[in-house]
């Protein structure tokens, strides 16, 4: 299957390909460049031909549900012709190409190509994440390994935000030193190579005098030092800050309102950037960036402000476990402004600590996308394990209508892990809780039910089977995690060590039942209570239940 899936899909059949493929066109240099990026060949003697043909019109610019243009459509025709298989590639502008190429690619490497047409394009126009989280802040190799990745997953949007970057937040006033300078722009560049629009978010709230002309050349001059490195998107965050104004010379200039130095700062801000270059974006994160979205503080923010400016808004939480399209009614008719979803999932920082949010997206619903000015998800601090939830986020924005959040993600696994992805479900199947309204443990929980059924009717033998054979794959999934080489098993260690225990504790308790063991009840009891003391959030309470059943097995 193709993931996203397309818009539009007629399927004549199904062949077989080979692993190589001929370019007859003028974007020869570009094809093969991004197959190569995926290791498939280009030659001249390879059974599929790729023909493209460059077209700017309605129906490759033109998208009807949401009544927009874009840059990112394309038609694949592709039929066979004695023993060639012919794939012509209709497209208007080389965001589209680099999309169909990619759609291409998965069916190459999957060597199955599919014959009929797929007309594609997305439903959500910004569709990205944002490294805004608390603690430690991606490497530089990190950053540009997750933005090739999600490049590749057809997202189209970077915010830079760490908040434990000094100079993103502490130090704003400060220029960035050559190493860290030269690592944005590097940033920059790669964002350009994948057609990933990049912004570069400063937040100057906790230490900003609004009403001093030094610290706002000072504001102005660090955005100028990084429009000077190809910048052409900005974020100004003004969240997480003190809600009252500190100085005096603010309060008695802004009426004692945080909220009116906030749209002079943000106008302000923005006229001097559109003044230098008409195409330069800014985006507001607000003081207040979550409710009803009618509040006195959004609503004044939103009216005020100049409507081409983006504004942030998580929804009705902090962490929503829903997006609606009321919700976003509300939003625009208060503020004038469609909101730009900072969705916080996958972040697990701050009380968040001890869980890993390795799920996928849910609870957003399919119509948003033509409320809101696109969905930007905000990653966790373990860049790797982020993938795997990113990569559902990115089926759901380009096709909202087509998505299938289990298939998404067991998908998503199977990229990242391939042939172990199958016993490394039954470690993930425990990481799926969030702030989102998703099950945690469904497969354990599965066995679970099953096996209290069987104890109920007094199949004793079945049920404790039932619960061996979990256990069996459980602890094969754990010797996998404990020799496993991948940066991903590396990141989970904390959650791995109590899948661990876990483990040792379930097949100790089966032990005990079945005496096949000389493992003693206080032996599982004190294994049991260091297992429960453990911090790291694993499985829900079923697997305590089922470890109390098991213990309580005997004395019944």
């Amino acid at each position: 299957m193709i993931f996203p899936y397309p818009r539009h899909l007629e399927v004549v059949q199904t062949v077989a390909c080979g692993a190589s493929v001929v370019a007859e066109c003028d974007e020869k240099a570009f094809v093969e460049q991004v197959f190569g990026g995926f290791g498939i060949a280009c030659n001249d003697n390879a059974q599929l031909v790729l023909r493209t043909v460059k077209r700017n019109n309605a129906a490759l610019t033109y998208i009807t549900e949401s009544n927009t243009v874009t840059k990112e459509k394309y038609i694949i025709n592709s039929c066979r012709e004695g023993d060639k298989i012919i794939i012509t590639i209709e497209y208007a502008y080389l965001n589209g190409l680099y999309y169909a190429l990619l759609c291409l690619s998965q069916q190459i490497k999957a060597k199955e190509i599919i014959l009929g047409v797929i007309e594609d394009y997305p439903l959500f126009a910004c569709r990205g994440f944002i490294e805004g989280f608390y603690g430690k802040p991606w490497s530089a190799e990190e950053r540009e390994d997750m933005l090739v990745a999600m490049s590749h997953k057809r997202m189209n949007t970077y915010y830079y935000a760490p908040k434990d970057d000094p100079w993103h937040r502490d130090k704003w006033r400060e220029l960035y030193p050559k190493e860290q300078f030269d690592a944005l722009s590097r940033l920059v560049g790669l964002c350009k190579e994948l057609f990933i629009d990049f912004h570069y978010c400063i937040a100057p709230g906790l230490s900003m005098r609004y009403t001093s002309e030094e610290d706002y050349s000072a504001l102005y001059e660090k955005l100028m030092s990084l429009y000077k490195a190809g910048v052409r998107g900005f974020g100004l965050l003004l969240d997480d800050i003190p809600e009252t104004l500190y100085y005096e010379e603010d309060k008695q200039r802004f009426d004692y309102e945080t909220v009116n130095a906030h749209i002079y700062l943000a106008n302000r801000l923005y006229n001097d950037l559109q003044s230098l270059d008409s195409s330069v974006t800014l985006t507001v994160c607000p003081l207040q960036y979550h409710g009803k979205g009618n509040e006195y503080f959004i609503s004044k923010l939103g009216r005020e402000i100049d409507p081409r400016i983006m504004l942030f808004w998580t929804g009705s939480n902090i962490c929503s476990q829903e997006l609606t399209v009321p919700e976003a009614f509300t939003f625009i008719s208060s503020t004038n402004h469609k909101p730009l979803y900072w969705d916080n999932f996958p972040v697990n920082d701050a009380e968040m600590y001890h869980e890993m949010h390795l799920g996928y997206l849910s609870g957003r619903e399919s119509g948003l996308y033509r409320y809101s000015q696109g969905l930007i998800s905000n990653c966790m601090e373990y860049c790797e394990c982020s993938k795997i939830p990113l990569m559902t986020v990115a089926d759901y924005l380009w096709n909202p209508e087509a998505y299938n959040a289990r298939e998404s993600w067991e998908n998503a696994l199977a990229e990242m892990l391939g042939e172990e992805a199958e016993l490394f479900e039954y470690f993930a199947d425990n990481l799926l809780f969030s702030c989102l309204k998703v099950e945690n443990s469904p497969l354990f929980n599965q066995k679970t039910n099953l096996a209290m059924q069987k104890l109920g009717a007094g199949e004793t033998q079945q049920a404790i089977q039932v619960i061996s054979e979990y256990a069996v794959n459980l602890g094969a999934c754990c010797e996998l995690l404990k020799k496993g080489e991948r940066k991903i098993y590396r990141e989970l260690s904390r959650w791995a060590d109590k899948q661990l225990a876990a483990s040792s504790l379930l097949s100790n308790a089966l032990a005990l039942v079945t005496g096949t063991s000389e493992v003693t009840a206080e032996q599982v009891e004190k294994e049991f209570a260091q297992y429960r003391r453990t911090p790291e959030v694993l499985y829900d309470f079923s697997f305590v239940a089922l470890i109390e059943r098991l213990l309580n097995f005997n004395e019944n």
